[in-house]
């Protein structure tokens, strides 16, 4: 029988992962004229300091790209993009080349399945000024809700 404490770190992390579904599942392009089925796109994202000066300051984007429609779905990777404050990166087709995909390509999604992804990106190129950032990825035939960063001044 499991502890308290385990079952509480379950039910804990199942209503985690409720609401970033749900938060997820709720950006439809505001374009879109289906019946909200098909690709829908989530982004968070985590700062991640120096770790005793060996590890350069960076901000880890985790990517979820979920097909809820009955039919499998190009997802048109090569349209990807990571947008910081209205501007795509130039560079977006290296950061989702650089790196473990699903097993099979990033090219159709299965119908329910999802992709679940990372990436990391340098502080001192990427977010070179201190400031609020709005970062976002989008698709040919998705978009992501926009998440929020702050990079405080060095004092």
């Amino acid at each position: 029988m499991p502890s308290i404490a385990s079952t509480f770190r379950t039910i804990a992390a199942l209503s985690c992962l409720a609401v970033f579904v749900l938060q997820t599942t709720t950006a439809q392009d505001s374009k879109s004229s289906c019946d909200c089925t098909g690709l829908h796109a989530g982004l968070t994202l985590a700062r991640i300091g120096k770790n005793g000066g060996s590890i350069e300051q960076s901000v880890t984007l985790s990517f979820l790209l979920l097909n809820d429609s009955a039919s499998d779905l190009d997802t048109a990777e090569g349209s990807w993009k990571i947008v910081i404050n209205g501007k795509e990166l130039a560079d977006s087709n290296f950061i989702f080349g650089n790196g473990p995909g699903p097993s099979g390509g990033y090219g159709r999604l299965s119908s329910g399945a999802n992709f679940n992804f990372s990436c990391a990106l340098p502080i001192s190129k990427y977010f070179p000024e201190p400031g609020d950032y709005k970062i976002s990825w989008k698709g040919k035939y998705f978009q992501s809700p926009s998440a929020a960063l702050r990079i405080p001044p060095v004092n």
